[in-house]
C-alpha cells in the first residue's frame, strides 16, 4: 500500500503542469521559444537567423508577429551610430516563404517587418524564421580591443518569452583564452545578470541562454572584447560620406530645374496688362466655359451651377422648386428639358434619356460625370487655343513634387538640419514655381484679360448705365456669370441701383417655378438664386461616404535587437 501510494503520488507530481511545459489563460501572443544564431563577420557585420516560435492558441483574430529592429544605435554623449539592416528571407522552419511588410521609419531610424496575412486568421503554434544582416556592429573606440556589444533578442517585446538561446560565432581569429566577456539581463538599463546564462561551446562559440521567463520589455545584452585588427571597421558609403556637401546644390538644382521648365513650358505671352471694363461676354463663353479659361482648366463647382443657369435664361431647361413635404424633409428642385440641344454635354449628363430629374435624385451620381465634362470642354477650349492642356498637367506634377519634398524635411532633419532646411527650401521653389508653370496661349491669355475687364464692368455696371439699357434683359443673360463669378448678391444690388426698388416689386425670373414665386425683392431674389446655387453645388458633386477601419502603428525602437510583438 505505500508502495502504490508513492507511486501514486510520483505520478501526480509528474502529471502537474509547470510554465516550462505549457500556459494556462492564454490571453495574448508569448514566444515559446527564440532561438538566435549570429555570425559575426571579419567586416564588422552580422549574420543573424531568429527562428521564433509564436503560439496564440486558440484566441480570436491573430495573425501573426511583427518584428521591429534599430537601424541606428546611440552611444555616449548621445554620439549616433548608423546600423544598415538588409533583410535576406523570412520563411517557416522548412524555409517555405512567409507573407510580410516592411516599414521603414525615416524618424525612428527603425525598420519593422509586420509577418502574417490580414485575411488568414492563425491558431495555436506557428513558425518563423527571419534572416538579416547589420552592418557597423563592432565598436572600435578603445585602444587596446574591439568589442562587439549586442542587445540579443530586444528590449523592447510586448510580449513574453518563455525560452531563449543565443549562439554567437565569431572568426577563427577570436579564441575564449583572449576575450572579455560582460552580461546584462532584464528591462532597459538595468545590470543584473540573472535571467540567463552565457559558456563556451566551442573556443570562438559562446551561447547565451535564458533562465527565467522573460517578460515584456525584457532582454540580454552581452560584451564580447576581441584583440585588435581582427576586424575592419565599417566603411559608409558615398552619400553617407559626403552627403553634407551636397545638401545646398539641393535647391539651386531644383531651382534651376524649375526655371527651366518655366521658360520652356510655363511662361506666358506678353500682352497688355491693362484690365478696362467689358461690355459683353469675351468669345460668347459660356459661364462653364468662362469659369474653366479664369481657373486655367480647374473646375469648380459653381461653374456647373452657373451653367444650368444658364440653361434656364435660355429657355433650354425649367427649374422649379418643390415644397419641402415635412419637417425634416430637404429642399429640392425640379429641371425639366424644354429644347432637346444638339451636342449640349451638360443636358446629355443630367437628363440621359428622361425630360425631368430632381436635383436630390442626381445624388451620388452625377459626380461620376465631373471629369468627362472637365476633359471634354477643356478640350473644346483648346481647340480654340484658349487653354493650354499640358499647363495643368504640369501645375499638378509640380505642386506633388513639393509635397514630397516637404514630407521629406522632417525626415531629413534626423540625419541633418541642413538637409532639412535644404529639402525645405526645394519644397518652396516648386510650390512658388507650379502655379508660375500655368501657362496660356497668347489668345488665351488676352480672353482673361477680357473675362476680368467683363467681371469689373458687372462689379461697376451702375457707372454705365446708358450702355447697360442699351441691351436687352442683360439682368437675367449676367446672372449665370454673376453665378460664376460668385458675385450674385453684389450684381443684384447693382441692377437695383439701375433699374430701381420698383421693379422688384412685380419681377420674379421666368424660368424659375416654385412655392417662392411671387413677389421677388432684392433679398428674396438673391436667397432664392443662392439656395438654388448651393444646392446644385453640394448636390451634383457629391460622392458617397465610405467608411472603413484602419490600422495603427507600432511603437518600437532604442538601442540593440529592438522588439516586436503580435498581431
Amino acid at each position: 500500500m505505500k508502495r502504490f501510494c508513492l507511486i501514486l503520488l510520483t505520478f501526480l507530481v509528474l502529471a502537474i503542469p509547470s510554465q516550462s511545459f505549457a500556459r494556462d489563460n492564454i490571453t495574448d501572443w508569448y514566444i515559446k521559444n527564440f532561438e538566435s544564431e549570429i555570425v559575426v563577420n571579419k567586416d564588422s557585420s552580422l549574420t543573424i537567423t531568429e527562428k521564433i516560435t509564436a503560439d496564440c492558441d486558440n484566441l480570436p483574430d491573430k495573425h501573426g508577429i511583427f518584428r521591429i529592429l534599430p537601424a541606428q544605435i546611440y552611444r555616449e554623449n548621445n554620439q549616433k551610430i548608423k546600423t544598415p539592416i538588409t533583410l535576406i528571407s523570412i520563411t517557416d522552419f522548412n524555409d517555405k516563404p512567409v507573407n510580410y511588410s516592411q516599414t521603414k521609419s525615416t524618424i525612428d531610424h527603425t525598420i519593422t517587418w509586420k509577418i502574417g496575412d490580414p485575411d488568414v486568421v492563425v491558431k495555436n503554434e506557428n513558425y518563423y524564421k527571419i534572416k538579416y544582416k547589420v552592418e557597423n556592429a563592432i565598436i572600435f573606440d578603445n585602444p587596446k580591443f574591439d568589442e562587439f556589444y549586442w542587445n540579443l533578442n530586444g528590449n523592447f517585446w510586448e510580449i513574453e518569452t518563455d525560452n531563449f538561446t543565443a549562439n554567437i560565432t565569431f572568426p577563427s581569429e577570436v579564441s575564449q583564452t583572449d576575450s572579455y566577456v560582460s552580461q546584462y539581463t532584464g528591462s532597459f538599463g538595468s545590470k543584473n545578470n540573472d535571467l540567463a546564462k552565457y559558456e563556451w561551446t566551442a573556443d570562438n562559440i559562446i551561447k547565451v541562454s535564458s533562465l527565467k521567463t522573460f517578460k515584456q520589455k525584457e532582454g540580454v545584452t552581452i560584451s564580447i572584447t576581441a584583440p585588435k585588427h581582427i576586424f575592419t571597421p565599417y566603411v559608409p558609403n558615398f552619400w553617407e560620406r559626403n552627403g553634407k556637401y551636397f545638401y545646398p546644390i539641393i535647391p539651386l538644382f531644383i531651382l534651376l530645374l524649375s526655371l527651366y521648365f518655366w521658360s520652356k513650358y510655363g511662361r506666358d505671352p506678353k500682352i497688355n496688362p491693362t484690365i478696362a471694363p467689358e461690355f459683353s461676354i469675351p468669345e460668347n463663353l459660356s459661364p462653364l466655359e468662362m469659369g474653366l479659361v479664369l481657373s486655367d482648366g480647374t473646375l469648380k463647382t459653381q461653374y456647373i451651377s452657373a451653367e444650368i443657369i444658364n440653361l434656364a435664361v435660355k429657355g433650354i431647361i425649367k427649374i422649379e422648386k418643390i415644397a419641402k413635404k415635412g419637417v425634416f424633409s430637404h429642399e429640392d428642385y425640379k429641371l425639366t428639358l424644354l429644347k432637346t440641344v444638339v451636342s449640349n454635354l451638360l443636358t446629355d449628363k443630367l437628363f440621359g434619356n428622361q425630360k425631368e430629374v430632381t436635383i436630390s435624385s442626381l445624388k451620388n451620381k452625377f459626380y461620376e460625370n465631373i471629369p468627362s465634362i472637365t476633359k471634354e470642354t477643356s478640350k473644346k477650349l483648346a481647340g480654340k487655343e484658349l487653354l493650354v492642356p499640358r499647363s495643368r498637367k504640369f501645375h499638378l506634377a509640380f505642386l506633388i513634387m513639393g509635397f514630397v519634398f516637404l514630407g521629406f524635411s522632417p525626415a531629413g532633419f534626423t540625419a541633418s538640419p541642413y538637409l532639412a532646411l535644404s529639402l525645405f527650401i526645394s519644397a518652396i521653389i516648386l510650390f512658388v514655381f507650379s502655379f508660375l508653370m500655368k501657362q496660356r496661349t497668347k489668345k488665351g491669355a488676352e480672353t482673361l484679360r477680357q473675362i476680368l475687364g467683363f467681371k469689373l464692368y458687372m462689379e461697376t455696371a451702375e457707372k454705365y448705365r446708358q450702355r447697360f439699357n442699351e441691351k436687352e434683359n442683360i439682368f437675367e443673360r449676367f446672372l449665370p456669370y454673376a453665378i460664376m463669378f460668385g458675385i450674385t448678391e453684389l450684381w443684384i444690388k447693382k441692377i437695383k441701383q439701375i433699374y430701381g426698388a420698383d421693379y422688384y416689386a412685380t419681377y420674379h425670373p421666368v424660368w424659375f417655378y416654385g412655392a417662392t414665386v411671387g413677389a421677388f425683392d432684392m433679398k428674396g431674389l438673391n436667397s432664392a438664386i443662392s439656395g438654388l446655387s448651393s444646392s446644385m453645388a453640394s448636390t451634383l458633386a457629391s460622392s458617397p461616404s465610405s467608411s472603413g477601419a484602419g490600422g495603427g502603428g507600432f511603437a518600437g525602437g532604442g538601442g540593440g535587437g529592438g522588439g516586436g510583438g503580435g498581431w
